[in-house]
């Protein structure tokens, strides 16, 4: 059984019910999840995840901040998710310290949501920077790190020049400013491949999918991409350059911060 991908879905959301499938030595894989999974540069969610008191119906309340973590009482025993990888094609939770879950075990996930949104904010910024670097330059990123305060990008360019960043930096945060929407479907990978500049991380699409999620920013960018967005660009605030680097004969390397 597959894992439904609920961020996928609504990247807004920040709470869910579901249900433990499978306790691997490393964590838990649930029936569905809001935690994002490491990919793509953009590092996974964390939060917390509480286990149903005694298997009674009803809504899941959070322990008192005094109780012990080890006794469930009667809001359910928490526990806290530090990782999230995908694995062998499962999505595994990975549990900080001992725990005591098991297979059918229901649960009520929480991400945390100020990690989550600053990431969200950081990748539709990465997104149009990205799209403007390619228009203007025919430039492919060659690897990217998002992180919550700053993000790095490293892509090709025969040599690097300052002011051609800056240009873009500032052209992208015009676009951003402008307020434009931000959209997600899937398309067929076969027509989505027929759109210029889908893919502008070099490399990034493995052969198997048949079907491409594509992130749609107004008439700024369409890529495929599987991570969590804002839904208007106005919510990303403004990109600040930081610093850039040679990293090699054609490789390039900048970092870059927002500000709300």
């Amino acid at each position: 059984m597959d894992t439904q991908l609920l961020f996928l879905e609504d990247s807004y959301a920040q709470e869910a019910q579901a249900k433990i499938i499978e306790i691997l030595p490393e964590g838990a894989v649930f029936d569905k999840t809001i935690f994002f999974y490491t990919s793509g540069g953009q590092p996974c969610d964390t939060g917390t995840i509480i286990k149903k008191a005694g298997g009674e119906k009803g809504s899941i309340i959070k322990e008192n901040a005094g109780d012990e973590k080890n006794n469930a009482g009667a809001g359910g025993k928490e526990y806290f998710v530090k990782e999230v990888r995908k694995k062998d094609g499962k999505i595994i939770h990975f549990i900080e310290g001992a725990h005591d879950l098991q297979e059918g075990d229901e649960i009520f996930e929480k991400i945390d949501w100020e990690k989550r949104y600053k990431l969200m904010r950081m990748h539709t910024a990465a997104h149009v920077l990205a799209s403007i670097m390619f228009k203007q330059g025919k430039i492919m990123i060659t690897g990217n790190q998002l992180g919550e305060e700053k993000t790095r990008f490293d892509f090709n360019m025969q040599n690097y020049d300052t002011q051609f960043m800056q240009k873009c930096i500032g052209d992208a945060n015009e676009a951003l400013s402008q307020g434009h929407k931000v959209k997600t479907y899937s398309l067929p990978r076969e027509e989505a491949m027929k759109i210029e500049g889908v893919v502008k991380l070099a490399g990034a699409l493995p052969p198997s999918l048949t079907r491409l999620r594509i992130v749609e920013i107004g008439e700024i960018d369409v890529q495929a991409d599987g991570g969590t967005h804002v839904k208007n660009t106005r919510e990303v605030g403004k990109i600040i350059f930081e610093k850039g680097e040679n990293k090699g004969k054609e490789n390039r390397r900048i970092y870059f911060k927002l500000e709300k």
